[in-house]
């Protein structure tokens, strides 16, 4: 009897069984120069991509609130927020139904493909259109309309130049502090590209900004703006604007004078701290500069087994190596990349993950608290977790998190190769999330000052929380650091192959 009622339970139960189930799969992500691969499954005739992994290849960047539920997207020009559970999200200041409900998955946050990329196609810069059938997600990256700068001193002054793909109205005007306003109307503005065209020759800094309808490109100028031309050109469209008897010396040592050239071969690896300078230090009383450099050298044993690259090492023993010296010694070997290992810590014990950073001005407080830690040790000479300190002192001031000084310098820190550093932290994401057991933080941007005195495309890596119990225990096993090297070392050498196939491609 009592089998012949469990049979009858079990058949109750399939149904229930068979709409909680799901197949594992990819979409494919297609976009102006290549293609991507991102997680999905599909159940109940619905697609749910992982936008975690999509946010990373648009651009965007990710927020995550425990309580609550809340994920949170920026980028830039828009914030989206959800809640786990709810087919409810907001958009900037209005609130939409997707009718299928936010999804959180082996640490992703799942979206239903077929309702949501409508929502989204109307709000990035990007075209996006989905194909269910195909599992594809096409990107249209050539909907950006403003699409380059170029900055060039003439005999008669400075020409800058504002590439576009057609003929738009706009507006140029001149605000204190030497500030040379753009603002296009209707204008879709390539922010990395742009971005990565400052020239500290002749401007202190660069920003640009997207809204709804329109889009802007500030440089703060090192020239006077008082006599100034502007026009529409064309064959190619562009926004020219003449700066006429621009009076300055150019300062040739602000221009990187090394950096990447047709070859990327030299690969520097900066393991953090070291010497003198801790870095954090885990509950189990290990020791930041002794993880990464654990990391640091499996990663350059694999790069000079193969033998594909050069390997230039800012520390390869337990030494203290200053700010200055790290920059020195990538910029004096040529470096093509510089890739800085770091391990992460947060008064919050329960925080994880890895992280990519790029340099460029923090866009949220989770980035910006990172590099105010990452950059306090430059500034202290002093561990984070100092054995001498005063009792008294509060856990967000021993991590220097609170620091105005450092919030300020922060901001001021732009690079030269911002673009460059961009892509190639999105190919270490892909690579991490692919092969790291622990939880993704994504790739996002802040302004380390490791990073800001190398001429060529770096990242930070912050390879776990050493602060928290579980994850201190794997940022000390040995597979733990062949597993990063590996990854980050797969990244290196898809970044070669794209971007000496660019050179090529310019070249004939």
């Amino acid at each position: 009897m009592f089998r012949r009622y469990l049979r009858v339970i079990c058949l109750l139960m399939l149904p229930a069984l068979s709409a909680d189930s799901y197949a594992a799969e990819t979409v494919e992500v297609v976009f102006a120069g290549g293609k991507q691969d991102i997680s999905a499954y599909h159940q109940d005739r619905i697609t749910y991509l992982s936008f975690s992994e999509l946010a990373e290849i648009l651009g965007g960047t990710l927020d995550w609130e425990t309580v609550g539920h809340q994920i949170t997207y920026t980028d830039g020009a828009n914030r989206f927020d959800f809640v786990l559970g709810s087919p409810f999200f907001k958009l900037n200041d209005h609130t939409y139904n997707m009718t299928f409900e936010a999804r959180l998955k082996d640490g992703r946050l799942y979206l239903p493909a077929e309702t949501f990329v409508s929502f989204l196609n109307g709000a990035v810069p990007q075209s996006l259109s989905f194909d269910s059938k195909l599992r594809l997600l096409r990107m249209d990256s050539e909907y950006f309309n403003v699409t380059d700068l170029e900055v060039s001193r003439k005999a008669n002054g400075l020409l800058v130049e504002l590439m576009l793909t057609g003929a738009l109205a706009y507006e140029v005007y001149v605000t204190e502090g030497n500030w040379l306003n753009i603002s296009i109307t209707e204008g879709r503005i390539n922010q990395p590209k742009l971005a990565s065209r400052k020239d500290s020759r002749y401007m202190y800094k660069l920003t640009t900004h997207q809204a709804a309808g329109s889009g802007q490109v500030s440089m703060r100028l090192k020239v006077r703006t008082d006599k100034l031309h502007h026009k529409m050109a064309y064959n190619p469209p562009r926004i020219q604007i003449s700066i006429a008897d621009a009076g300055f010396v150019i300062d040739s040592s602000a221009a990187p004078i090394v950096g990447p050239d047709d070859k990327v071969d030299v690969i520097v690896i900066d393991a953090g701290h070291g010497g003198s300078d801790y870095g954090a230090i885990g509950p189990g009383k290990t020791r930041e500069k002794d993880v990464v450099l654990n990391i640091a050298r499996e990663l350059a044993k694999l790069i000079r087994k193969e033998k594909l690259f050069k390997v230039v090492m800012t520390r390869d023993g337990d030494r203290t190596v200053t700010l200055d010296k790290r920059a020195d010694i990538a910029n004096s070997a040529g470096a093509d990349l510089f890739i800085s290992i770091h391990a992460n810590a947060s008064v919050k014990k329960r925080a994880r993950g890895w992280n990519v950073f790029f340099l460029a001005p923090a866009k949220n407080d989770s980035a910006r608290s990172v590099a105010q830690f990452e950059n306090s040790f430059f500034l202290k000479e002093r561990s984070a977790l100092d054995a001498h300190r005063d009792e008294e002192e509060t856990e967000s001031d021993q991590y220097g998190l609170d620091n105005p000084i450092l919030s300020i310098l922060n901001e001021m820190i732009m690079t030269e190769f911002q673009a460059e550093s961009y892509d190639l932290a999105l190919m270490l994401g892909r690579e991490f999330r692919n092969s790291l057991n622990i939880p993704s933080r994504g790739v996002d941007q802040a302004g380390f000052f490791v990073l800001n005195k190398v001429f060529t495309p770096s990242v930070l890596i912050e390879t776990g929380f050493i602060s928290n119990k579980k994850e201190e225990k794997t940022l000390k096993s040995k597979k733990y650091h062949r597993q990063v090297a590996q990854a980050v070392y797969k990244a290196i050498k898809k970044f070669k192959v794209k971007y000496e196939q660019k050179s090529k491609d310019k070249a004939g």
